[in-house]
């Protein structure tokens, strides 16, 4: 991966985040967190890993997915309008288990009674 490689994808990061958090009116995507970006070497794909908490209990992850589909386009044409490249990738959204995972296993630690 090269430094460039490296440097956009946590640019697109950050902006996709803020983005998120401000500017995306979808109720589907409130609480998204975007975990990770992998752009790919000609820029012209960034695979976006993403996770929220399922605080509420009712919020399913297919929903979470389609708020994020529908909001694609509107994604992309701000990052053109934010960072400045030749070419903006298109945007590919991946649900990420592990903050779900890590905090089911925080629960379960937290339950765990010691025994006397």
């Amino acid at each position: 991966m090269t430094r460039r490689q490296e440097r956009v994808e946590s640019l697109v990061l950050r902006e996709l985040s803020e983005l998120i958090q401000r500017r995306v009116q979808d109720p589907r995507v409130r609480g998204v967190h975007i975990v990770n970006v992998d752009i790919s070497p000609d820029f012209h794909l960034a695979r976006v890993l993403y996770s929220f908490l399922n605080e509420t209990g009712n919020t399913r992850p297919e929903d979470v997915q389609n708020g994020l589909d529908s909001a694609k386009a509107f994604l992309r044409r701000e990052l053109k309008k934010k960072i400045e490249l030749r070419v903006v990738p298109e945007l590919a959204f991946f649900f990420d288990p592990s903050i779900q995972h890590g905090d089911h296993l925080l629960e379960l630690l937290r339950n765990i009674k010691p025994s006397d």
